[in-house]
């Protein structure tokens, strides 16, 4: 009995299985770990690497790669410019702007070199590439050393994908067009929207094969003192010879539109405070009053260590109290959070021991931890461990009514 033809499968030429199994060996010599050098107007990424910048609408994102072209083009590298939001018009305007903050005289041998930069139309160039991906590839890799898509939600509008839902047809995306050019040694620069949600600010919004593909990803924050400013953040770096590591942030200068080294990012923890989040756990507490850590995750929408985090700083701040209710610890509200709240406790002088009370300085309790030593990792978990501290010794522990005994005691003394 012969077997049936599977059209295509049968047609294609024997393999012997040690062709295609061979693969190639790992080999330390073949390739040097040395960091690779960065990119001339784009101190923050290597070639041949697919680059996701994301932050807030209006944050100077394409202020921010426009200058880099403009550095780059300097330089002597060619770099295409994909817009979809910034019109030719606008793209030129702000090129003359550029170098007026940067003191170039306009004269022909300038734009001789910015010529390197080219404006052209994202929808267009998407649809056309996306009809034909492998000689799309070939001229632009002949033509320009880097490629900048701004923004990507362009690209999804312009060839009907879903980039918010769909990590499926991201990826096809991605890997019809993007890596092709990157495979071919293209620095790819891609902008995006922040997620809208308080956990997701780090991150593209959306399909989170937006970082998962990319070799380097990076988020922005606005800095208005002492000078306005645009802070860029590595948050995922792939490559061992990347010539940074994650973490490191450059700062985009808004009245020069230059970029320089930041030097290490401050830590997540020390600057962010999930405002949003925590007026809603506050509102939360004030509706039902005696609610577990365990009932506020399951009352408040949003990840677990958001929301730990703000129950956190509500308690340290002095808007929540918790209180032990034999193995478990209840929340009630002492003072309801709402955006823009001004903590009730001060700041404490770190000079004055927690607990007492110093000369300008109100008590306060001794600092608030998400978990304590020994206790388990399992989210469940409600016990006194994972709320608070043991203060270290010789520091007393100060109740909430002791708290505010000594607080009105110290203010009546000092009006007085």
């Amino acid at each position: 009995m012969t077997a049936p033809r599977v059209a295509g499968l049968n047609d294609a030429p024997e393999l012997v299985v040690a062709d295609w199994l061979d693969g190639a060996p790992m080999d330390p010599l073949a390739v040097s770990p040395d960091p690779l050098p960065t990119v001339p107007g784009f101190p923050y990424a290597h070639r041949a690497a697919g680059v996701v910048i994301v932050g807030p609408t209006g944050g100077g994102r394409s202020s921010l790669v426009q200058a880099g072209a403009y550095d780059a083009a300097r330089a002597g590298l060619r770099v295409a410019y994909l817009g979809g939001e910034v019109t030719e018009g606008e793209f030129n305007a702000r090129a003359a702007d550029l170098a007026s903050r940067r003191g170039d005289h306009v004269d022909d041998a300038l734009r001789a070199a910015l010529a390197r930069v080219r404006y052209l139309n994202l929808s267009s160039v998407i649809a056309h590439a996306w009809k034909q991906p492998k000689q799309s590839t070939s001229e632009a890799a002949q033509r320009f050393d880097v490629v900048i898509v701004d923004p990507l939600s362009s690209v999804a509008s312009t060839l009907g994908l879903d980039f918010d839902k769909s990590n499926a047809e991201f990826v096809t995306y991605y890997d019809r067009l993007v890596q092709p050019l990157v495979a071919a040694g293209l620095l790819v620069v891609q902008l995006d929207n922040v997620g809208h949600d308080v956990e997701a600010k780090n991150r593209a919004k959306g399909a989170s094969a937006k970082a998962d593909r990319a070799d380097l990803t990076f988020s922005c924050k606005l800095r208005a003192h002492p000078e306005p400013a645009l802070i860029l953040t590595a948050q995922k770096v792939r490559s061992v010879r990347s010539p940074f590591e994650r973490g490191a942030s450059w700062l985009f200068d808004r009245e020069t539109q230059r970029v320089a080294e930041h030097g290490e990012a401050e830590a997540d923890t020390a600057t962010f405070r999930p405002t949003v989040l925590m007026e809603r756990v506050s509102c939360a507490i004030e509706d039902e009053p005696g609610l577990s850590r365990r009932a506020l995750r399951v009352a408040v929408k949003g990840k677990h260590e958001a929301k730990d985090l703000a129950l956190e700083l509500l308690v340290a701040e002095g808007f929540v109290e918790a209180r032990r209710d034999g193995q478990a610890v209840r929340h009630y509200s002492v003072r309801p959070f709402r955006e823009g709240s001004v903590p009730p406790v001060p700041h404490r002088d770190p000079s004055v021991p927690p607990g007492t009370v110093g000369e300008g300085c109100a008590p306060v309790p001794p600092a608030y931890t998400k978990r304590g030593h020994g206790a388990r990792s399992d989210e469940d978990q409600d016990t006194a461990a994972s709320v608070t501290v043991p203060p270290a010794p010789g520091e007393p522990v100060v109740d909430l009514l002791a708290w505010a005994t000594a607080y009105a005691e110290q203010t009546e003394g000092s009006a007085a």
